[in-house]
């Protein structure tokens, strides 16, 4: 009769212990509670979303970040600085985007956002000129750099402003 319950006792915790065991072992597929938008696809738990969104779930338009107005400074090579103010607004979502310096609206830059924040663009007007344009999200502020040749002469424009 020993045997019987000592056998029995043994069954019952080993297919106690093997049932947990197994159970907890298990690993769900995060990818099927993943709803992944926009044409972002799961992998390793995780949306890869396409360029021009972001977010747990690819549901953010990057452009959307950026859209707004931003007053600050600029200096343009040893000059004084001078207040300023900029503005990004929507060409086309995702991610294109147009930006301009009030003190030079009529130069108006249509470029597309990146996944690093920045936004690069090189064009050959005023003679060739390279334009990086970030923002960081925890300062909200966006850094406007332009380095163009205008009459032979080589000016740097620095804009630095905070969304309004």
């Amino acid at each position: 009769m020993k045997l019987w319950k000592h056998t029995l006792v043994s069954a019952v915790a080993f297919l106690g212990i093997s049932s947990t065991v197994l159970y907890t072992s298990c690993n769900d597929d995060s990818c099927l509670k993943l709803n992944c938008r926009n044409g972002g696809t799961c992998a390793d738990n995780l949306c890869k979303c396409p360029s021009g969104y972001e977010g747990a779930q690819c549901e953010n338009k990057i452009a959307d970040r950026y859209i707004g107005g931003y007053f600050g400074i600029t200096n343009v090579n040893e000059e004084p600085p001078m207040t300023d103010s900029a503005r990004i607004f929507l060409v086309k979502y995702p991610a294109t985007v147009g930006f301009y310096r009030v003190k030079r609206y009529q130069d108006t830059i249509i470029a597309t956002i990146n996944p690093n924040n920045v936004i690069i663009y090189n064009d050959s007007k005023y003679g060739g000129r390279n334009i990086t344009i970030s923002y960081d999200d925890a300062t909200r502020k966006l850094t406007f750099q332009s380095v163009e040749k205008e009459n032979g002469l080589v000016r740097s424009y620095n804009f630095t402003g905070t969304k309004q």
